[in-house]
């Protein structure tokens, strides 16, 4: 089972009934000319409310959004290591300054993007390798700083139906990331030898965008996967009629 699977899985909630949007969330009619503007901003105040759980349609908290376990793959070039993460608590989602959401019914695709100011990691990690070719090891508590991330995903669609109503189920989706800077702390490195662990740390945050760029398709696999699951609950809960207001 790949990374993408288990983190599906450890963020996938039950799906099995049908159900409404909370009366919180704002609704737009498919007709409406400004179609895409209306769900932008519906899009954006749902995400806000997120810093509570709505488990009636399979959304939990996103303040923090807490996940088991993580895995960032080695890359091929500066990272030479795999990135074990436990305790994963991310938070920012639900910050967004910037978010545009566009939905073809037709089609059966849909787009977002959002910018965040700041996204902040905080886990456990377990790390044994080389970044940078130098050697590298440790485990202890980590903090990564994402500032000024964009984020653009793509979603593909198939249509099924359930008790008699339309629903979508998310079949494709690609994420790409783009962070305005990185900031690394892995505390502990090196069983705790203060002065290499804090020249690693110096070394990773002034290299930040080639270490980063190194392992950016793992963070984009495992964010995506995410927000993947976290839409796809929705939809499956809530059906076409009633996610728009006709």
């Amino acid at each position: 089972m790949n990374n993408a699977t288990k983190l599906i899985c450890l963020v996938a909630l039950s799906v099995c009934t049908c159900t409404k949007l909370p009366p919180s969330f704002k609704k737009c009619s498919r007709s409406q000319p400004d179609l895409s503007d209306c769900l932008s901003k519906a899009v954006d105040d749902a995400i806000k409310q997120l810093e509570q759980p709505f488990k009636e349609v399979g959304l939990p908290t996103l303040e923090p959004l807490e996940i088991p376990a993580l895995t960032i793959g080695a890359g091929t070039g500066a990272v030479g290591l795999v990135q074990n993460f436990q305790n994963v608590k991310i938070y920012g989602f639900t910050k967004p300054e910037f978010t545009k959401f566009e939905m073809d019914v037709e089609k059966k695709t849909a787009r977002i993007e959002c910018t965040f100011p700041k996204v902040k990691i905080l886990a456990d990690y377990d790390v044994n390798g080389k970044i940078l070719l130098l050697p590298v090891y440790g485990k202890g508590p980590a903090t990564i700083t994402m500032e000024n991330v964009n984020g653009f995903e793509t979603f593909a669609f198939e249509e099924f139906e359930k008790k008699g109503k339309k629903h979508f189920k998310l079949v494709e989706g690609k994420l790409t990331l783009t962070p305005g800077g990185v900031t690394f702390n892995f505390e502990n490195l090196f069983d705790g030898d203060k002065a290499l662990g804090d020249n690693i740390n110096k070394v990773l945050n002034e290299n930040w965008l080639e270490v980063f760029s190194d392992v950016k398709t793992s963070y984009e696999d495992a964010f995506g996967q995410i927000i993947m699951r976290l839409f796809d609950n929705v939809l499956s809960k809530v059906s076409l009629d009633d996610f728009f207001d006709e």
